[in-house]
């Protein structure tokens, strides 16, 4: 039993903690759903990779959160910091810290778990990089991932975790573009009070957008709320290729929608709202009907009017998004009349259902006028499926915020 001494000490040590420290809830500024490898041939030895995130959300302490979701084998990370990002792979030195764990550096992650660092003494701003760098000795296997990159990785042999700058980008280490591992970072002191998770495919995860740029509808949506003073920030929880009602195609579509909301969304510390824009896949991923993986147009409905009666058991206000155009895709049989049927119909549901608290008219925003159907040739990536840039920044842009201004009465 411990003495009246040791308690009061151990008493007062927790009070002083920062992750118990009254009034510093805190937020999740940036994510990436993890998601199971492609391939099991991909591995890191003796190898350095630096992630560059850009947190929506400033606070005056972070903390990070990192996945062996799908790993079989404990995962162990022999080495892990963070730091402010100065520029490409240049970390502020001053800001250099060791990322720890009950105290230790240095984590093993057990098979399908999460782990949650201790709470670190680094300053961040709204929309601003971090780096951080995660040493592998050993052999290890990338079996958890994220496909698509909303920053840049770096890689560097050897232990170089604390190096101001690494001379490597872009380096396949053959999972494409993938990153591995990192899930989370979260803020403390910030003054943001509530969460707004943005929930669906490529279309949100950022497909073909500027990796570097935070040029991503949600990117473009955070910003214009912090702007206005709405203290709402967003984190990104798109998975490219997902869909609603079953998983992907492949392992990197990652689990079904129904499947991962519970684990990207309403287990979030401090979710306060979500955007749902998920189902073109779920069209576009399967034929006719009759085929495997065919859902139907109440198939669809059923399943967001799921997403909208969990979101709203847990408090969460839930706003809807139209599914965007995709006539003439260069994705060979992902489009069909039939499919646009059941797209205009799920649209028309989504416009008038009681279910939301709002609804977001992505279609409205980037179809051309003159071939409806379509995106308009400016707001298409090019495989007439995926906005561009200046689609997302349409799509961020015609957002109103006055559909959040019961944020600005959140506690603080």
């Amino acid at each position: 039993m411990l003495s009246r001494l040791a308690l009061a000490t151990a008493i007062s040590l927790a009070l002083a903690s920062p992750a118990m420290a009254a009034g510093q809830p805190w937020i999740a500024a940036w994510y990436a759903s993890p998601e199971p490898s492609a391939t099991d041939k991909a591995f890191v030895e003796n190898q350095t990779l630096r992630q560059i995130v850009r947190v929506s959300a400033g606070g005056t302490s972070v903390r990070v959160r990192l996945s062996n979701a799908y790993g079989t084998q404990p995962l162990h990370l022999d080495d892990i910091r963070l730091a402010r990002r100065d520029t490409g792979s240049r970390i502020d030195a001053a800001s250099d810290v060791a990322v720890t764990f009950n105290g230790r550096q240095g984590v093993t992650i057990a098979p399908g778990a999460y782990v949650l660092s201790d709470p670190l003494p680094v300053s961040v701003k709204p929309d601003s990089d971090l780096a951080v760098s995660v040493y592998v000795q050993a052999r290890t296997a990338l079996t958890t991932v994220h496909d698509i990159q909303r920053g840049v990785l770096y890689v560097a042999t050897g232990k170089q975790t604390d190096a101001a700058e690494l001379p490597a980008a872009g380096v396949d280490l053959g999972v494409g573009r993938a990153f591995p591992w990192l899930a989370e970072v979260e803020v403390s002191g910030s003054a943001a009070r509530g969460t707004l998770f943005t929930f669906g495919d490529s279309i949100t995860d950022g497909y073909g957008i500027d990796p570097d740029g935070g040029k991503t509808w949600p990117d473009i949506l955070s910003r214009r709320l912090h702007d206005a003073n709405i203290p709402l920030n967003v984190v990104n929880a798109g998975v490219s290729g997902n869909r609603l009602l079953h998983h992907g195609q492949w392992a990197r579509f990652g689990e079904g929608g129904l499947s991962r909301f519970d684990r990207d969304v309403l287990a979030q510390t401090n979710a306060s709202a979500v955007v749902i824009l998920i189902g073109i896949n779920d069209l576009g991923h399967a034929q006719g009907p009759g085929s495997d993986g065919y859902v139907s147009a109440d198939d669809m409905i059923d399943g967001l009017a799921q997403l909208a009666a969990r979101a709203h058991e847990r408090g969460l206000r839930v706003y809807a998004a139209t599914l965007t155009p995709f006539k003439g895709t260069v994705f060979k049989d992902y489009y069909s009349d039939e499919k646009e049927g059941r797209r205009q119909a799920i649209n028309a549901w989504i416009r008038t259902s009681p279910v939301f608290d709002g609804v977001f008219d992505f279609e409205k925003a980037v179809e051309d006028p003159a071939n409806p159907g379509q995106l308009l040739p400016a707001y298409d990536l090019g495989d007439h499926l995926h906005p561009n840039t200046a689609g997302d920044a349409v799509i961020g842009n015609a957002i109103p915020l006055s559909a959040f201004n019961w944020a600005k009465k959140l506690p603080k």
